[in-house]
């Protein structure tokens, strides 16, 4: 089990205003407050031939790894300072694993899946050891970009984002702009972050926010309207 072990539960609000989400997040009776700026959020996700990070997602595995590349920028094709993610569920708690790349700057247009992965192996300053017994079969299998703003309860133990403008991207595609396929703009997720010791007091925020807990995962979304693969 990791050491910093957090739930993120996810709620997806549709056919609504993104002011109207936002109103609920203030009203909630735990008093949250913007914390950052709006952010685009850009990903690069990577999987092995089989999908299999995306079939475990979809078939409920108990101990599952997603791995991404994440940077943040409105214009999606400039890569600046990613991070490198490894994140790993246990049952319906998570945990994460960053390795940074600092200085790097990139054009995605200009990379090839092999050079992207090149990159990273690179780039990456931390100790591989951990990283290479998980990287060295995958390859980027889907991009992905969404706007995100940021909010924190007033004791500052819980955290909200809300995700919109979701936008997926075809990899193997010569101009992957050409295979863009995005989700409604009025349908928002709004996950809420704390860690494991907080769930009792986290039932208040999600009884407050007008939206059953739902599973969603932006990768699996992104696969299965790019790829059409199902389990």
């Amino acid at each position: 089990m990791g050491k910093n072990l957090r739930f993120e539960r996810k709620f997806i609000y549709k056919n609504v205003d993104l002011e109207n989400v936002i109103q609920t997040v203030f009203i909630n009776s735990f008093c949250f407050k913007e914390v950052f700026v709006r952010r685009k959020v850009n990903n690069i996700y990577f999987d092995d031939h089989n999908y299999s990070c995306y079939k475990q997602n979809v078939s409920g595995v108990g101990k599952r790894e997603k791995f991404r590349l994440r940077w943040y920028g409105d214009d999606f094709n400039k890569i600046k300072d990613p991070v490198f993610e490894i994140k790993v569920k246990y049952g319906e708690v998570g945990d994460k694993i960053s390795y940074k790349m600092e200085g790097f700057q990139a054009s995605l247009n200009e990379l090839s899946r092999e050079e992207i992965y090149r990159v990273i192996s690179e780039n990456i300053k931390k100790p591989k050891s951990t990283l290479r017994a998980r990287y060295g079969q995958l390859q980027p299998t889907l991009y992905n970009s969404y706007e995100r703003k940021y909010y924190l309860s007033f004791c500052g133990k819980f955290r909200i984002t809300l995700d919109y403008n979701q936008e997926f991207f075809d990899p193997d595609s010569a101009n992957f702009r050409i295979s863009r396929q995005n989700i409604d703009e009025r349908e928002i997720v709004l996950e809420l972050k704390y860690n494991i010791e907080y769930d009792d007091e986290a039932r208040q925020i999600t009884q407050e926010l007008n939206s059953r807990l739902t599973k969603n995962s932006k990768y699996v979304n992104g696969v299965e309207r790019i790829r059409f693969l199902s389990v």
